[in-house]
């Protein structure tokens, strides 16, 4: 581990000065020579891949000689790890996933590996869990599914990682359930032309994919309120209950479901101003990325700092830092 990632944020007022902490950078905040960023984002028609768009295409407007890039993933789990080895600068994963790759077993199909060096920008929005049914579908609770076909999110997806623990709370395991690794809009065509009988998502509200979903074929969202403690208690507080308001899908009634934090991932070696620089196009653009992406969900700086277990990136630290 880095001095960096051994090191902790403890509360806004009480910023510590990190090492590799640096003053003003001279030629501005705003201007750099010949940098490339690369963002990870996720599935097409969620909303990492929506804000990744337009936080890419305002951090090439706003930082002179900065030119910025999406790179569309499977989300949290591969945008971990492309970020841990530098493939991207930065990239947006879940917070349960955040705290796998970290831990010293991390996570990966062929066993235990080495934990991944992985600093923080913000947290940004929260996202919420989505297990979606037809409506004209038997199943009304997690444990009916048992013998079903389930879209449980892409191979490398925090979706697969949330699935999974939410099926083993409800005892929905194979054999009887048939698990398929699928991306969100195949996943939703899948649940239109009936080739799946239900499929998890994880997003920020609304979802584009399951809203374009529900505009064509109805559909219902299960309750998974009834997870959240179990999984608490046995993952950690990564957990809140939370609901999916009616008006979000045009269903007839709030859904209760999980949400889980999100967070805005750096490799530790990021460049600190240029840290700094994207950490306060994310804050101080918020109109642009909104002009770009209406109705995006964006971060607040009352909850940007609170990424545990990541530590935040130096040039986050100035920036929270500055605006006290």
């Amino acid at each position: 581990m880095s001095e960096l990632s051994r090191r902790r944020v403890l509360a806004v007022a009480g910023l510590p000065v990190l090492a590799g902490l640096t003053g003003c950078v001279t030629r501005g905040w705003d201007g750099f020579d010949d940098a490339t960023v690369t963002v990870a984002t996720g599935n097409p028609g969620g909303v990492f891949v929506r804000y990744g768009r337009a936080l890419t295409a305002v951090l090439t407007q706003e930082l002179r000689g900065v030119r910025a890039r999406v790179r569309t993933t499977n989300a949290s789990l591969e945008n971990l790890r492309l970020v841990s080895e530098g493939a991207c600068d930065v990239g947006f994963s879940l917070g349960d996933a955040a705290a796998l790759a970290i831990a010293p077993a991390g996570v990966g199909s062929s066993g235990a590996r080495p934990a991944q060096e992985l600093v923080a920008l913000a947290r940004m929005y929260d996202s919420f869990v989505h297990l979606v049914v037809r409506d004209e579908s038997p199943y009304r609770h997690v444990a009916d599914l048992a013998g079903a076909r389930i879209g449980v999110g892409a191979a490398g997806s925090g979706t697969q990682v949330i699935a999974s623990r939410v099926l083993d709370v409800h005892d929905v395991r194979t054999p009887g359930a048939t698990l398929v690794e699928t991306a969100l809009e195949t996943s939703a065509d899948a649940l239109r032309g009936g080739r799946l009988d239900a499929f998890f998502f994880v997003s920020g509200l609304p979802n584009q994919a399951i809203a374009a979903l529900a505009r064509s074929t109805p559909i219902r969202l299960l309750d998974l309120g009834g997870a959240v403690e179990p999984m608490v208690a046995a993952r950690g507080p990564q957990y809140v209950r939370a609901p999916i308001p009616p008006s979000v899908y045009g269903l007839p009634e709030a859904v209760g479901t999980l949400s889980v934090k999100n967070y805005l991932v750096a490799n530790p070696a990021l460049a600190e101003p240029l840290a700094y620089a994207l950490t306060r196009v994310v804050f101080e653009r918020q109109n642009e990325i909104e002009r770009l992406e209406p109705g995006v969900a964006q971060p607040t700086l009352g909850a940007a700092i609170f990424t545990a277990p990541l530590d935040l990136h130096a040039g986050a630290v100035r920036y929270y830092r500055e605006r006290g």
